[in-house]
């Protein structure tokens, strides 16, 4: 069985001084690349993104111990803006304060490698560097946690990420694992989400945990655990263990999870309602096309002058009537339904329904959906 280390924390200025104390082994004659959690733009304060004083606190102690080569590199999610994440995340800041390049993935140089579906590109800066993997302790509403394996994710191309969806991301994201395993796992829980996440559908929790440890699996079962939740209810982590790729029963070294531990609240992962706004997800589906429905919400509301005639006709369904928005591949129209908005490529197929507004993407862009808002005043129920 591994060992993970685990710590509960008041202060996060306190990450260094155990960091110090556990036997981590890490070469110095290696470069060490940092993979973060930046997947949208938004400050590190949500919960959503990784936090940038813990990444700081590990940086200055790398560079204490004497690795002379430090790189942060992340591939924010599909239809993210790579330089704003990093800039509203704080990242871009923490990059020029301490002289480590930070390198968008999207963009990188790859190399090819078989795996169970073919081949799979992975960016060139991995491969034969001392990888430290740093996921958020977050809720999915589609694969119930994103941990470090689900973290992997930013590594692949555009198309890759496509096709992880198009597969279900479970059996994908178990395989990753086989594919490229990262050298150290440092889980950030200190500033933890719950509910709808993994963007700010969520809610953040001080939850105060950090796991560190050489076993992803072993790393995401704490993490599980410290969620309340059954690492073997999580079907990616389920898979991994029956591959032998890590251990979901691992010898905890610091403190107890019991002491460590509270009941997250759990994502909706099939339909989530709030007053007339009813969204309706397929396991295949994106979080960043609920993520631009949501965005776009926030738009209207942020410039009522601009989107009123938008914004309106939301709201007066939300409170008055119902209105669906559908996505994911393989979605179908809801029963009893009225105004449906059909998000993404993936819902094409409902594109010719009379009673549908498609906005298509991959995803599309808040903007988008805002202009199919606008639409929702010129449609008739569907019956």
């Amino acid at each position: 069985m591994p060992d993970i280390y685990l710590k509960k924390f008041k202060h996060l200025s306190h990450f260094t001084g155990w960091l110090k104390g556990l036997p981590l082994d890490i070469p110095l004659d290696r470069p060490v690349v940092l993979k973060p959690n930046l997947v949208y733009p938004i400050s590190w304060k949500s919960g959503v993104v990784s936090d940038v004083r813990l990444v700081g606190m590990l940086i200055e102690h790398l560079r204490e111990l004497g690795v002379r080569s430090i790189t942060m590199a992340e591939g924010p999610g599909l239809g993210v803006d790579a330089a704003e994440a990093f800039i509203q995340s704080g990242f871009s800041a923490l990059s020029r304060e301490m002289n480590v390049p930070l390198i968008d993935l999207n963009k990188a140089k790859r190399y090819s490698v078989k795996w169970y579906d073919g081949e799979l590109q992975l960016p060139e800066i991995f491969r034969d560097a001392y990888y430290i993997n740093l996921p958020k302790l977050k809720t999915h509403l589609n694969t119930l946690v994103t941990l470090s394996l689900k973290n992997q994710k930013g590594l692949l191309a555009h198309t890759d990420k496509k096709i992880f969806h198009r597969n279900g991301l479970h059996r994908p994201v178990a395989e990753l694992l086989s594919a490229v395993r990262p050298d150290l796992t440092i889980l950030d829980g200190f500033l933890a989400l719950e509910g709808d996440g993994p963007l700010a559908g969520g809610r953040k929790v001080k939850l105060g945990a950090i796991v560190i440890g050489t076993d992803p699996v072993a790393v995401d079962s704490a993490g599980c655990r410290l969620m309340g939740i059954d690492p073997m209810e999580v079907e990616h982590l389920k898979l991994a263990c029956e591959m032998g790729l890590g251990s979901v029963e691992p010898v905890i070294i610091g403190d107890q999870l019991k002491d460590c531990a509270r009941i997250f609240k759990r994502p909706e992962m099939e339909l989530l309602r709030i007053m007339g706004l009813h969204n309706q997800r397929t396991p295949l589906a994106c979080s960043m096309c609920g993520g631009a429905a949501r965005e776009g919400l926030i738009s209207s509301a942020k410039k009522p002058g601009k989107w009123v005639r938008n914004l309106m006709p939301v709201l007066w369904q939300m409170a008055f009537g119902r209105i669906n928005f559908v996505y994911g591949r393989e979605a179908s129209l809801p029963k009893d339904r009225q105004k449906v908005i059909a998000v993404g490529d993936c819902t094409r197929h409902l594109k010719d329904d009379p009673g549908v507004i498609w906005v298509e993407g991959c995803p599309p862009s808040p903007e988008m959906l805002v202009v199919a808002f606008g639409k929702l005043r010129k449609r008739r129920k569907c019956v």
